[in-house]
């Protein structure tokens, strides 16, 4: 019996067993909804019916070619050839392919995109597909940049001076610092001598004949896909793929696709790069390990144990970073992957100077720590309750996900074999797996991270601090040393469970009115407040919600600016109730609430997101920001020490000096206008005075007004509105206003700012006044700003190839009056300063003296029906609109009338809004220079 008994038992053991290995093994199922096929000429394609938004469907080419496949005399042409791409194709003559698909509201650079990494390049267009006719050209592009760009000689030397731009903006000490860790980090492979940007010598001077070479070699059907998600039948969306695409043919001697690896080294490789104008001191360290398959269910699971694992480390870098006399600014971990062939475990931390070492030695020792004494329990729950939690919402979302958040899970998934299974999938396997994975398994993780070998250690800092530089051999020695110290385990805090122990007694609402126009319900609660509801669908598992009352710093005294301005600072970084900001991340661990408040110049809010089933949790935040900021002087300074380091080593950055130069400029010499940029300004802040101003901003929710949009239950939300809400203190006779501080940008004056050492400049048209606000003229100029865009980049960009990229952007507003602003921005080459200036000056001109051509005036007007018609389906427009109609005293139909407003903008409109705004008198200019 006994021996009969043991053998029962060992073959319901193996048996079990086998199942579990069974189901490890088997391949994680690609999305259901997705229909993946291969034509004979191996081009992969993917397609999935997707109604958010409606009539548009996101198309992507993926050309598994990148920087990587490039022969020496190529560099950069993998990415030249993405540029060519617009430039001419069989169908499309140069600039024709950007001018049409901006006539059907599709605008480059923002939604008509396309990059080049290391391994691959891919192609960004969603296409309106209501017109089958639009449809089908969508597919043609796709098919000329697939197998028909002209390569012209004259348009490859016209875009050698747009790629030198777009170099020249990369310039600075990050590209240095980069250059200097980058061939050791990718130690011995091809990678390192292949960014994608390339080399400009290269660029400026290859033979026609080299970049078609590249192009005729690798731009093939059998390393392509073709995806297609969005409103559209997936039968006609796949037959039309076959079309376009099923009678590319692959070169008849076609070269390997080969894999280029990273070569292990056993040593840890130190570097130490510094640069005159680095910002600070950062540590990393690389533990690099072979690209892990992404193809079981047991992959799956070994990446969500990682991704646990970070989780957890994370959060103990974070409660360190809190302490009095931390090691490190900030710090944190993750697993990533930087080239294809090579995955990496890294930790990296900004430290102040003196404390590398310190900085350091903390990095390894966390890990070390979980090594010898592992997680906790406790910690382990609350991550897997937030990852849970995570996957549950995107379940949930499923059928409201909008097409540009599905269509790149399947870009990866051609080009680097990546996951992409559906959200309900991966949240029963989450429910499945996550109780089964033991701490034990976790804690393991940390000698199968971090290991001795394949060690890469970066330092970074400025110049300056090269004498306190640890050597490579003290650096070593580091990692010997913390072997030799006694660590203790971590110790857990114990947290209340609830946010509010004792209900506050509940006010009520006293009135409640439907907006019939736009299904708005409007309450009045018994404190006062306003409150406004706007109940969607848009949603499963979303509920914004916003508050704004007027005030602000501006009620205070010159001699108060730096305690208001920094009044919503101090609350959020010494939290609330009796929860510290990490305590209530704990808390709030498997919920979704994230609640903000803030205080502005002329008024103070509070922002957030809820899921429905946590938004008591959000009211209870809510509530205690309004009756409990917390005073934690520890936290605080902590967070002073920080601040004031950060700002003394930004000093040397010709980044911030820019930004600190031109902030002053725009405040016109308004102290109440700046922002902090020196260190000792922390010094004059009193923490007391600024947690009593916050007091003050939120004493009254009667001066409040609420904004709740998302999938909300009216008998549900009342009854908390009311024990959360309308049981704050308020007063609602009193109802505070804004003080006009006389904050304006100086006009009709050029500044000239001389920072950095790279020969790169910026500049600045900063068009402003005062102006009675007019909702049509508000329009205008916005329309102005985006119809001037199309035309600098035609005549900046394309024709005389002095930038990279160039924009205008215009508005108006009524805080604390009236007033427009609009702004002509872009990067250049300092000799080009004028030229590119004058030219910019040339189209406003054109607009003042000719107006606008209806063609582009309908580009604009096509783009945005397309995003206002889906904007009406989304919860953001929403929230922000109510907002945006008590703020301006509009009526509440306005916002069903936005098809009305595009269709009355007229060229004459454009073309007023340009003279009356776009002025000598009206222009603060501001031109960036490198520093004799």
């Amino acid at each position: 019996m006994k021996y009969s008994k043991i053998i029962v038992l060992l073959i319901l053991w193996l048996g079990s067993s086998v199942a579990v290995l069974a189901q490890d093994d088997e391949k994680v199922p690609l999305d259901k909804r997705v229909r993946k096929g291969k034509l004979e000429n191996g081009l992969t394609y993917y397609v999935q019916q997707n109604p958010k938004p409606e009539k548009k469907v996101e198309l992507r080419l993926a050309v598994n070619v990148g920087s990587i496949l490039e022969d020496d005399d190529q560099a950069g042409l993998a990415h030249f050839t993405e540029h060519m791409a617009f430039n001419g194709s069989r169908h499309f003559e140069k600039n024709e392919l950007v001018s049409y698909l901006q006539s059907i509201g599709v605008s480059f650079g923002g939604d008509l995109n396309a990059y080049t990494g290391f391994d691959e390049t891919v192609y960004i267009l969603p296409i309106p597909s209501e017109d089958e006719a639009i449809l089908r050209k969508g597919f043609l592009v796709l098919a000329d940049w697939a197998n028909g760009i002209l390569m012209e000689e004259e348009d490859i030397d016209g875009e050698r001076g747009i790629i030198k731009e777009e170099w020249r903006t990369g310039q600075g000490y990050s590209q240095r610092i980069r250059d200097q860790f980058l061939p050791v980090l990718l130690h011995e492979s091809k990678y390192a001598d292949r960014l994608p940007i390339g080399k400009m010598e290269i660029v400026e001077n290859f033979e026609y004949e080299t970049i078609r070479r590249f192009y005729r070699d690798w731009y093939r059907p059998d390393l392509m896909a073709v995806i297609a998600v969005g409103d559209e039948d997936p039968d006609k969306l796949e037959a039309l793929i076959k079309e376009y695409f099923e009678e590319m043919e692959n070169p008849s001697n076609a070269k390997p696709r080969e894999s280029f690896p990273v070569p292990a080294h056993k040593e840890t490789f130190v570097t130490i790069a510094t640069d005159a104008e680095a910002p600070g001191i950062q540590i990393q360290l690389y533990y690099k390990h072979e690209a892990r398959p992404t193809v079981t269910q047991g992959d799956y699971k070994e990446a969500l144990k990682r991704s646990l694992y970070s989780g957890m480390l994370n959060q103990r870098l974070d409660e360190i970073r809190q302490k009095p006399d931390a090691p490190f600014i900030y710090a944190g971990t993750g697993y990533g992957n930087f080239v294809r062939e090579m995955d990496y475990f890294s930790a990296s931390a900004a430290v102040i100077p003196g404390k590398i070492d310190d900085g350091l030695t903390a990095l390894i020792q966390e890990n070390e720590r979980v090594a010898q004494f592992g997680f906790t329990e406790q910690e382990l729950e609350r991550v897997k309750k937030s990852v849970l939690n995570s996957a549950e919402r995107a379940a949930k979302e499923m059928d409201k996900a909008e097409s540009t958040s599905i269509v790149g899970r399947y870009v990866s998934n051609f080009l680097g074999g990546k996951f992409a299974e559906s959200q309900d999938w991966r949240y029963n396997f989450y429910k499945e797996t996550l109780p089964e994975i033991t701490v034990d398994e976790i804690n393991a993780l940390a000698k199968e991270l971090v290991k001795d070998e394949n060690r890469v250690v970066v330092i970074i800092a400025p110049d300056k601090e090269k004498d306190n530089l640890p050597t490579e051999e003290k650096v070593l020695a580091l990692f010997d040393a913390v072997g030799q110290v006694q660590l203790s385990p971590y110790e857990e805090k114990l947290l209340a469970e609830d946010l509010i122990t004792e209900l506050p007694v509940p006010g009520k609402v006293i009135s409640q009115n439907t907006i019939n126009d736009v299904d708005i319900q409007e309450l009045t609660l018994s404190n006062g407040a306003k409150v406004f509801v706007k109940v969607t669908d848009f949603k499963n598992d979303e509920i914004l919600i916003s508050a704004t009352g007027k005030g602000g710093t501006s009620l205070y005294s010159e001699e108060d600016h730096l305690n208001a301005s920094n009044a919503g600072v101090m609350v959020n970084v010494m939290g609330v109730g009796d929860f510290s900001p990490t305590d209530l991340r704990k808390v709030l661990s498997g919920k979704t609430v994230s609640i903000t408040p803030n205080i502005s110049t002329y008024g103070q809010t509070i922002s957030g997101v809820s899921s429905p089933k946590d938004l008591e949790t959000a009211f209870q935040l809510m509530h205690l920001y309004f009756t409990k900021p917390r005073k934690d002087l520890e936290l605080y300074e902590v967070y002073k020490a920080n601040q004031k380091s950060q700002l003394e080593s930004a000093q040397a950055n010709p980044d911030y000096q820019f930004s600190k130069q031109l902030n002053k400029i725009i405040a016109n010499g308004n102290p109440r206008a700046l922002g902090i940029f020196d260190p000792e300004d922390y010094d004059k802040i009193n923490v007391d005075r600024g947690l009593e101003i916050f007091g003050d901003r939120f004493s009254n929710a009667g001066n409040f007004e609420f904004f709740f949009t998302g999938n909300i239950d009216l008998d549900t939300f009342v009854p908390l509105l009311e024990q959360y809400i309308a049981s704050l203190p308020g007063d609602p006779g009193k109802k505070d206003d804004f003080v006009d501080l006389g904050i304006r940008t100086p006009k009709g004056k050029t500044e000239r700012i001389e920072v950095g050492t790279d020969e790169k400049s910026q500049v600045i048209m900063l068009f402003s006044g005062d102006t009675e606000y007019d909702r049509k003229k508000a329009a205008d100029i916005a329309y102005l700003g985006e119809i001037l865009s199309i035309k600098l980049i035609e005549n900046l960009r394309e024709e005389i190839g002095g930038v990279y990229g160039v924009g205008a952007r215009g508005s108006m507003g009524i805080q604390p009056v009236g007033n427009f602003s609009f702004s002509i921005q872009f990067p250049c080459s300092p000799d080009m300063v004028d030229k590119l200036t004058e030219a910019a000056w040339s189209e406003v001109k054109k607009i003042q003296e000719n107006g606008p051509s209806e063609e582009d005036l309908n580009k604009v007007k096509e783009k945005r029906r397309i995003a206002y018609e889906e904007n009406l389906k989304r919860n953001n427009f929403w929230n922000s609109q109510m907002s945006t109609v008590r703020a301006y005293d509009f009526e509440w139909e306005d916002i069903l009338n936005g098809k009305k407003s595009i269709e009355e903008v007229t060229p004459e409109r454009i073309q007023a809004a340009a003279k009356a705004y776009l002025t000598k008198e009206n222009l603060l200019e501001v031109q960036k220079f490198p520093a004799k």
